[in-house]
């Protein structure tokens, strides 16, 4: 058996044609929910402060459904593709070590004003790099106080 000893040089190319692509579809612009932590006080010890979160924007983004219910009370599946570039920023900005701890931190996905949760991240890769991040989300279930 032989080994592929070859070193790979990083190409943004992919990467490029992605954002190129969904830019085409007529990406826009979705926005990521990250919860702002409070400072240690008093309150925020024993729980009283309320949990705010900042929306991060991210574009160029394509939403779809993937599936339409076949039961009634079923959830409906949504799919978002977005450009590994802008998921990429987002990582170097907030200083964390990977894509994975951004979507793992992350409490939804808002689009269009409405608030979706994320239930899986793929990334498809050429050489290693990711090119793309594809969330599969779910509605978000409004909570009655």
């Amino acid at each position: 058996m032989s080994a592929d000893l070859s070193v790979r040089i990083y190409s943004p190319i992919a990467q490029r044609a992605a954002d190129a692509l969904l830019r085409s579809l007529g990406g826009f612009s979705v926005g990521l929910q990250m919860p702002v932590y409070a400072a240690a006080g008093d309150a925020a010890q024993i729980g009283i402060t309320p949990q705010t979160y900042q929306q991060l924007p991210l574009s160029p983004a394509i939403f779809r459904r993937v599936r339409i219910p076949m039961l009634e009370g079923e959830p409906e599946k949504f799919e978002l593709s977005i450009s590994a570039s802008a998921i990429q920023a987002l990582v170097g900005a907030l200083q964390l070590s990977s894509a994975d701890a951004l979507f793992t931190q992350a409490a939804g996905v808002t689009v269009n004003g409405k608030l979706f949760m994320i239930e899986a991240v793929t990334a498809p890769e050429v050489f290693g790099q990711a090119y793309l991040y594809r969330l599969q989300l779910r509605e978000a279930l409004a909570q009655a106080l």
